[in-house]
This record gives structure tokens, C-alpha cells and sequence, in this order.
């Protein structure tokens, strides 16, 4: 389960403080964060995922509260327990597929698992890219492989970041619906940050940033 409370942020040399509006995301529950850029949305991903420390508040998973943890314990814990998917993908090209997601999990401090990874790549349908090298994907293929990374470790929160924006219709909601099974085979909470109005009737939980002011 994530929780946040009274999370803010501000950036160093600014007089404008992010204020976000307190979120509760069950196991295997689903959430969007929708607006249009410059709405904070980054902002929030970035403190969701740990990679910025709060000005005030809490971010909490399943009862620890990683806005308080620093250096090495908060990287062991965000490999472990949050699978982040980026809007565009980001791999070590001289790799293959399968050596990508097995990075993942190193990095984590988790034990390789061949059998583990080829098991994530057969749900998303990628059985036959695990030894291809990244740059000889499509877009899509790609997209895919973002994905089953975020997932290696078996993550508790999956968080993506504008994960359908550059994919058309079609695409757009097979990534959605692959993201929400995927999460719900986990029992993770997924957060997904967008500006892409095609998903707003695919989540349980919907918080508009047009809708809302979060800075002062």
C-alpha cells in the first residue's frame, strides 16, 4: 500500500513550494496523475520514486516510510520495491534484452534468476527478443522491455512516467492494459503520470493537477 501525507517540495532557489494532495493507493490498486506540463507532475514522480527527498511529509509503502531514508539504504529500497518505467527507454546498448533485465536486479542486491527473467519477458510476449540488443527494436518492443524491467524484481509500486504519449491509439491501450494486469498479478500499486486524456477511464483512481493548484 502507498500513502503519502502532507508531501511538499521546493526547489532550491525558489520561492514556489509544491503542495501535493494526500494519496492512498491500495495493493494492487490503480492511480493516474493527470495534467498538462508544468503542473508538477515530474515533481510528484520524482518524490514518489525517491529520487527527490520531500520538504515536508511522508511517502510511505507498506509501512516504511522511504522519504526519510538516505544514500544506500534508500537505493537498496527503491531496487527492490519500485519499478519505475520511463517515458523513454533507457538500456545499456552493448547488452542484450535479457542481460538489461538481469542488471536490474544486481543492482537491487538481488540474486540473478534466469529463469525469473524469461518468465517476465514470456508475459509481455518478448519470449523471442531476449537475446536481441536494444537498438534492433521498434518503439514498441522497446516500450515492452521498460516495462518488464520495472517488473524483474517484483516490485510493490510501479510508477510510469508518460508511458503512452508517443504511442497511437492501439498501442497506447495495450501498454495501459498490459501495466494494470501486470500490477494486479504483483499485488503492486501502480501510479501512472501522464498527460495522455486516453487513459482516464482505465484507472480506479483519477487526480486531475488542471483541476487542482499544488504551489504557492
Amino acid at each position: 500500500m502507498l500513502i503519502t501525507q502532507d508531501l511538499t517540495y521546493r526547489y532550491p532557489d525558489s520561492s514556489t513550494t509544491f503542495r501535493f494532495p494526500d494519496l492512498r493507493v491500495d495493493r494492487a490498486g490503480t492511480l493516474l496523475l493527470l495534467g498538462p506540463s508544468g503542473a508538477g507532475k515530474s515533481t510528484w514522480l520524482h518524490l514518489l520514486a525517491g529520487v527527490l527527498s520531500p520538504s515536508g511529509g511522508r511517502t510511505e509503502l507498506d509501512g516504511v516510510d522511504y522519504a526519510a531514508l538516505r544514500g544506500s539504504k534508500l537505493d537498496r529500497f527503491r531496487g527492490r520495491n519500485i519499478g519505475l518505467v520511463f517515458q523513454r527507454p533507457y538500456f545499456l546498448e552493448a547488452l542484450t534484452v535479457l542481460e538489461n533485465l538481469a542488471i536490474a536486479r544486481r543492482t537491487a542486491g538481488l540474486p540473478p534468476d534466469r529463469e525469473l527473467l524469461q518468465s517476465t519477458l514470456h508475459l509481455l510476449g518478448m519470449d523471442d527478443y531476449a537475446d536481441r540488443h536494444p537498438g534492433r527494436l521498434s518503439v514498441g518492443e522497446q516500450q515492452r522491455v521498460t516495462i518488464a524491467r520495472a517488473l524483474v524484481n517484483r516490485p510493490q509500486l510501479i510508477l510510469a512516467d508518460e508511458p503512452t504519449s508517443a504511442l497511437d491509439n492501439r498501442n497506447a491501450a495495450r501498454v495501459s492494459a498490459l501495466l494494470r494486469e501486470r500490477a494486479s498479478e504483483l499485488g503492486a500499486a501502480l501510479v501512472v503520470v501522464t498527460h495522455d486524456e486516453r487513459l482516464r477511464g482505465d484507472f480506479r483512481q483519477v487526480v486531475d493537477l488542471a483541476q487542482q493548484s499544488i504551489h504557492n
